[in-house]
């Protein structure tokens, strides 16, 4: 399996029921007695999730510890730190999962040590993915000749888009050749690509994606309803792969025309849909489209869900990208970048800022106040530094136009 990114939405039903098909999925693989389980990259959305998303995936990896299920895993685009601060090296670390990305880098040359399962005398090896695929650089490295000398059965983890592979709609994802990978393995166990699929290539047999185990955004939502992940069997050289499918919740799309339709109308429109489906314990997913009378604004979404919900919806979510108003009208001009649109509503309305004995002309102090305040936080920054560092800004900007009269972070507090 591949790409749970756990924890990795917004809305609490739905992280909910990310996790759920989490748990599923690993009571499946303990009916089905397998003898250890790949993840390929983006076991959680982010490399520090919250306390309660490690806390649900930690008890269910601890029940196959009790059962000598082991977990091998790699770090996906989002669960990876350059830093090495992820959650999953203190899972490894507690005997929940291991990690296969091991290795010695000489001046030249990256050699994988691996992992050899014991029960199966497998030997599994992997890198693991960076955001913007910055991994590449790390198989320019690799030294391919020394992974396919190895003897015995091989099974390869990478999280990575390949060139020759990747969907059409994802054309513009940053990937890299399949000639990066080692030849000859018998099983390689792709992550990163959301959308499942079977290849071989020349010396590459039996290369998977699972796809994700729970679509992550509205757009997957819409395409694929559910996820799933591969169960599969490899004996005397015969290797057999079937999908898994697992729906925790259906996703009921409900597209909604309003071509010609006033605003006040729309919630109807929504109506008459929801009342031809059975939608209790379902996710709906409203899809708007068609030019209406009136603003977007106008739409009384909040009543809509309220509706949808009195029949036993579990959430709504709604797409309306392809919603146009009649009052709209499109503006161009490639020339605004975002700090000059900044700097044009600061201009706008600097006459209502009325600034008693500042040192600064209105425009540059604003503009510089707006940087000191959006700073970014510092890789490894802790948040109480990062608060202090930006209140101990702010306050010796304003002291030094003279804004602040015997004020310091102390008696600020």
């Amino acid at each position: 399996m591949a790409d749970l990114h756990l924890g990795g939405w917004r809305e609490d039903t739905l992280r909910e029921i990310g996790i759920k098909t989490f748990e599923k999925a690993i009571d499946i693989s303990i009916q089905e007695n397998v003898d250890f389980i790949l993840i390929s990259g983006d076991l959680f959305d982010s490399s520090n999730p919250t306390i309660d998303v490690m806390a649900k995936a930690a008890k269910k990896l601890y029940e196959l510890k009790v059962k000598e299920i082991p977990v091998y895993v790699i770090e996906g685009s989002h669960d990876f730190s350059p830093t090495g601060r992820t959650i999953l090296k203190v899972f490894h670390e507690a005997g929940l999962l291991k990690r296969v990305t091991s290795g010695e880098q000489t001046e030249e040359k990256l050699i994988l040590k691996g992992v050899v399962d014991e029960k199966t005398k497998i030997k599994l090896y992997g890198i693991s993915g960076i955001r913007g695929s910055l991994e590449k650089a790390t198989y320019t490295l690799l030294d391919r000749k020394d992974l396919e000398n190895q003897e015995g059965q091989k099974i390869f983890l990478f999280h990575s888009a390949i060139q020759e592979l990747k969907p059409d709609n994802l054309y513009q994802m940053e990937s890299m050749p399949i000639s990066l990978l080692p030849k000859g393995f018998f099983y390689y166990a792709g992550g990163h690509i959301h959308e499942k699929g079977e290849f071989e290539i020349g010396d590459y047999k039996n290369i998977v994606f699972p796809g994700a185990l729970f679509p992550n955004n509205i757009d997957e939502l819409l395409s694929f309803k559910m996820g799933g992940f591969y169960l599969v069997d490899y004996n005397n050289g015969i290797l057999n792969k079937k999908y898994i499918p697992i729906k925790v919740a259906p996703v009921i799309l409900l597209e909604i025309n309003l071509e010609g339709t006033h605003t006040i109308n729309v919630e109807e429109k929504v109506r008459q849909a929801a009342d031809k489906n059975v939608l209790k314990d379902s996710i709906v997913v409203l899809k708007f489209k068609g030019k209406i009378e009136g603003s977007l604004s106008d739409i009384n979404f909040k009543k809509i869900n309220l509706y949808l919900e009195n029949k036993g919806v579990l959430l709504v979510k709604r797409d309306t990208r392809e919603i146009k108003a009649k009052e709209f009208k499109e503006i161009k001009n490639s020339s605004l970048t975002k700090e000059k649109l900044e700097e044009d509503v600061i201009v706008r309305h600097k006459d209502q800022i009325k600034i008693k004995d500042c040192q600064t002309e209105t425009v540059s102090f604003v503009k510089t106040f707006m940087n000191i305040l959006s700073r970014e936080k510092k890789e490894g920054e802790k948040k109480d530094d990062y608060n202090k560092g930006i209140l101990s800004e702010s306050i010796e900007y304003l002291s030094k136009n003279n804004l602040l009269e015997d004020l310091d972070e102390t008696s600020l507090t």
